[in-house]
């Protein structure tokens, strides 16, 4: 950033100092990534796009033992080459894969002392990679931006009766009267919660105040970048915690109480500028806390830049 006096001289400076492999303005591969605009059928810039095609092409299945039953735990050979394909989709999958999250989630909880079942699931999911990559897509943005946080949660949903929880953080244009609003995923998680949950709506309460923690980083990366003080809004498909922050009812269970207050202060002194509930379909992180969520709702936000009925509430 800056003008073009100060990057001329900049650059000028930095070319003396190192030697630059390449340069170019519109397509840059770093890292493993490729991030590359591209036009319109006019010529113009549309958005910009980031794969990493050549990262996912060099996945390759790991070897499973024949003849020994699912629950039976891996040899050391077996265990080596697990932690190994999974080591190669993580990158992938914090960077771009943003669909496989939660399968990746769950595998690497197992990887510690992995089964041939979560063997044939890592497999499986290499193959899902390979056969439907995703991709970032980030859009031109017009007026005053916000972080738009959608946190999701699992209640003892996985296979080890833990609770998962998710979240998707786009950077978006304002809130206007429309349902839709346009924006673009700059940060998404999923993973398993560590606290115990004794209910569906402590796991959604846990899972909001991280979400909230993680928009508070990404605000002042941005503020960084752009100078503007971004406004946190927060959307959830737990309609008890939207109307719980405007109540002073005090919860019955002890663990609550502490991060219930928080969010309370939060939403009411303006650091939270906004939230509301969201239905379930339109809830952007569901995919990232359970198996059986189709990925489709998220993968057509990123692709188009919409996202809908984000603000019908």
């Amino acid at each position: 950033t800056g003008d073009p006096d100060f990057l001329q001289k900049f650059l000028n400076q930095v070319r003396k100092d190192y030697t630059v492999g390449s340069e170019d303005r519109n397509d840059v591969e770093f890292t493993g990534q490729r991030i590359l605009w591209i036009l319109d059928k006019n010529g113009k810039k549309d958005y910009i796009r980031i794969h990493q095609e050549k990262a996912i092409d060099l996945l390759c299945e790991s070897e499973v033992p024949k003849g020994i039953a699912d629950t039976e735990k891996l040899e050391p050979k077996f265990h080596t080459e697990f932690r190994s394909l999974l080591g190669s989709i993580n990158w992938i999958q914090s960077r771009t894969q943003y669909p496989y999250c939660y399968a990746f989630s769950r595998l690497a909880s197992a990887s510690a002392n992995p089964t041939v079942g979560d063997l044939k699931q890592l497999n499986k999911l290499c193959r899902q990679i390979r056969s439907e990559p995703a991709e970032l897509r980030f859009w031109p943005l017009k007026g005053i931006l916000r972080l738009l946080s959608i946190p999701d949660a699992a209640y003892r949903n996985n296979a080890d009766k833990s609770s998962q929880r998710g979240q998707t953080l786009f950077l978006a244009e304002a809130r206007t009267k429309n349902y839709n609003t346009r924006g673009s995923l700059v940060y998404y998680e999923s993973t398993k919660i560590r606290k115990t949950t004794l209910s569906t709506t402590v796991a959604e309460l846990y899972s909001l105040m991280k979400a909230y923690g993680a928009a508070q980083l990404v605000r002042g990366l941005w503020k960084d970048i752009s100078g503007d003080t971004a406004d946190i809004h927060m959307r959830t498909d737990a309609n008890n915690l939207v109307t719980t922050a405007s109540t002073t009812h005090v919860p019955e269970q002890q663990e609550t109480i502490h991060m219930i207050q928080m969010l309370r202060k939060e939403a009411c002194s303006g650091s939270i500028a906004d939230l509301a509930h969201v239905a379930t379909n339109d809830c952007l992180a569901e995919c990232l806390t359970k198996a059986s969520a189709n990925s489709l709702n998220l993968r057509n936000a990123v692709m188009t830049g919409i996202l809908k009925n984000i603000d019908c509430h």
